[in-house]
């Protein structure tokens, strides 16, 4: 390898006379940021080839003088080569092309590398990612880009046909929409969204128990709010929530592109998560009023709520040693500004230095620190899950202020409608995916009706897979790797059981103690778990929907053997109970109830993996297998939430192009949607 002294590293500026009569052009269009690059080519006049590319001295004469090479091909006017950038190499040398006789025939200006690797990891601030040689961090970063591109080995790139490639996008939800957007907005002219169902959105599904919108009788059945800000209890400063301000920058892109058309329009407005005059119903305790106590009637006199549960000293020596092993304030402060930077840590560092991801709570309790069966259940730490769930979410609960959209978070895929109206196919479930390798293609097959014995195909050149591990894995796929398989097969996902009710009249806004908003009340009551009061139109009139019961996990299982009607029956009984027998006259008859498990489209309500998936599955994630590339809010580093779906959306589209050779756009999709709030 070829070591020469550009005027930038002599600290000098030298003008380099480029030949401006050379054949063939060569030009970078985007700052160089990271080890990978386009060069685009213009041929001027023809060149006998192949040609070989090289990187070095502006003023080398040979290519012999070459620091490296970038490709040997045959040169096409308008081709793009991928550059891969080496570690080592020296800003503001030129790009060289040179015939079969070893002549000069093209040269670029001098590029300036922006990106020095080794000298920017020394350089990144707190917050930032660190990065290992090839320039991104799997478990850290959201995808290993450079790394891909190398174990690719991409040739030549012809965009016209790289831009034309056929892709099918299955599933409509969040994360299928978004890889949608990513492609579209690159250039991608062949794309097919294929949704299983009649409806955008997946997960996102408001319920409109009367009226539209703007009625304001709805409520969410799926997810309910968007985490805003942080603010440090110690400094008293108020950040934005970073890995969440894709979903406001999503929000902004799609009321531009319907040209701010106030019926798709995205607006947000305050989520009110708690309220002190939320009921607290346990023991049929009751207030003089006829109502429960509020939680702040019982912080002003305890013995109107349950009575504490005193922890042994063991218990409380347990608690005290495990506090020991988790990450102290400061590393809320991390996950606000960079919770890929966070994850990466608790990855590798997590617990002393033992690793974040290879301990559940339970078993890190009882067989590292030694505590009692009964001591680690009496402190409530019982998941199966690692640590890193309980800590982002915890973070979210405890420290965040939050919004959701005013009209219904419905309203954010509807928006997609009339952009992706023209290439969307409803109602296909897709039963079986398969690979030629002597095509290259994948075929995915469905029936026309589920009871059809025939079954319909088409082909295309990638297939992204947005749709929940829950339905995959009753598909027939090609042969996988057998982490990807077990990821596919293995996936635990929480279940989750909603009852929405509708009043005629806002009556807990009527109350002496009026309840604005907020999940705050709760009850004993078995399976109703918690009561959501809408965050919207407060103070309004008219009728309005109350989210009566929201259960999770197995409690929210326990209901997916019995009928709507029971179900809604026995959650209106509950309502009536706690606010009193008069809101019975008020119910208008109309529900939703949706239990995510019993949705044949979802089969559940968000990933839930548990001890070492993500550190062992994340990386598969982020390679192509037989031309399906995986997303969904279960191959991010966070669950359950939009940013997550969306994340994965964008990961998966650059991806996409990165194997097509599209640097460029995969570099400017980074820029617009994750640079913006994230440091990759």
């Amino acid at each position: 390898m070829k070591i020469w002294l550009s005027p930038l590293v002599l600290g000098v500026a030298v003008a380099t006379a480029i030949p401006s009569d050379l054949p063939l052009k060569l030009e970078t269009r985007a700052e160089i940021k990271s080890r990978a690059a386009n060069v685009h080519l213009r041929l001027e006049r023809a060149v006998d080839g192949p040609i070989d590319f090289t990187y070095g001295s502006c003023s080398s004469s040979t290519l012999q003088d070459s620091h490296h090479t970038v490709a040997k091909v045959e040169a096409q006017h308008g081709q793009r080569l991928v550059w891969m950038i080496p570690e080592k190499a020296e800003s503001n040398g030129c790009l060289s092309a040179w015939d079969a006789k070893g002549a000069l025939v093209g040269r670029s200006e001098p590029q300036v590398l922006h990106h020095q690797w080794k000298r920017r990891i020394q350089k990144r601030g707190p917050e930032s990612i660190k990065m290992n040689g090839t320039g991104f961090d799997h478990v850290g970063a959201w995808f290993e880009g450079v790394k891909y591109l190398e174990q690719q080995q991409p040739g030549p790139v012809d965009v016209e046909k790289a831009k034309a490639k056929e892709i099918a996008i299955v599933g409509a939800g969040m994360s299928g929409l978004m890889t949608w957007l990513v492609l579209s907005q690159a250039g991608l002219t062949n794309l097919t969204i294929i949704e299983g169902g009649k409806r955008l959105g997946g997960r996102v599904r408001t319920e409109y128990l009367s009226g539209g919108p703007f009625d304001y009788s709805y409520q969410e059945m799926g997810p309910m709010r968007i985490p805003d800000t942080y603010t440090d209890p110690s400094s008293n400063k108020t950040f934005n929530i970073s890995d969440q301000q894709i979903v406001y920058q999503l929000a902004e892109e799609l009321n531009k592109l319907n040209g701010h058309d106030a019926s798709l329009s995205v607006n947000f407005i305050k989520w009110i998560q708690s309220d002190r005059n939320g009921l607290n119903y346990r023991n049929s305790v009751r207030m003089p009023s006829g109502l429960p106590p509020t939680i702040n009637e019982i912080g002003l006199n305890s013995s109107l709520g349950p009575v504490p549960v005193e922890l042994s000293a063991s218990a409380k020596g347990l608690q005290a040693d495990l506090a020991e092993y988790l990450p102290g304030p400061e590393f809320n402060d991390l996950i606000a500004k960079n919770i890929f930077r966070a994850h990466s840590e608790w990855i590798k560092n997590g617990l002393k230095g033992l690793g974040g991801d290879v301990w559940s709570e339970f078993a890190f309790m009882v067989n590292h620190l030694g505590g009692s069966l009964a001591d680690a259940s009496a402190i409530g730490r019982t998941s199966y899950e690692s640590f890193w769930a309980s800590i982002y979410n915890g973070f979210y609960f405890v420290y965040g202020t939050w919004k959701t959209v005013d009209g219904g978070l419905s309203r954010l895929p509807a928006a997609f409608r009339p952009l992706v109206e023209d290439v969307t196919v409803m109602d296909r479930r897709i039963e079986r995916v398969s690979y030629e390798p002597t095509s290259d293609r994948v075929t995915l097959q469905w029936r026309d009706n589920q009871t059809s014995q025939a079954l319909q195909s088409a082909s295309y050149d990638y297939a992204v897979i947005s749709a929940p591990f829950t339905v995959v894995r009753s598909w027939r796929l090609p042969p996988l790797n057998p982490v990807l398989s077990s990821a596919i097969n293995s996936m635990k996902y929480y279940g989750a059981c909603k009852v929405a009710l509708e009043f005629s009249e806002r009556f807990w806004e009527h109350y002496a103690n009026p309840i604005v908003g907020s999940c705050s009340t709760s009850t004993d009551i078995p399976t109703v778990g918690n009561v959501c009061y809408p965050s919207y139109n407060v103070n309004g009139t008219g009728p309005a929907s109350l989210l009566a019961s929201y259960v999770s996990g197995d409690v929210g299982a326990s209901w997916l053997g019995r009928s709507e009607a029971e179900h809604v029956q026995y959650v209106l009984d509950a309502t009536v109970e706690i606010h009193g027998e008069a809101v019975r006259a008020l119910y208008t008859g109309n529900y939703n109830r949706r239990c995510w498990q019993l949705d044949p489209l979802a089969v559940g309500a968000w990933g839930s993996p548990t001890v070492g998936q993500h550190q062992l599955w994340i990386p598969e994630y982020h390679k192509t297998h037989s031309n399906l590339v995986f997303v969904g809010e279960h191959t991010s580093i966070t669950h359950a939430w939009v940013s997550s779906a969306l994340e994965s959306g964008i990961r998966g589209g650059v991806q996409l192009l990165l194997e097509l050779g599209l640097v460029d756009e995969a570099r400017a999709t980074v820029d617009k949607w994750m640079a913006r709030w994230i440091d990759v």
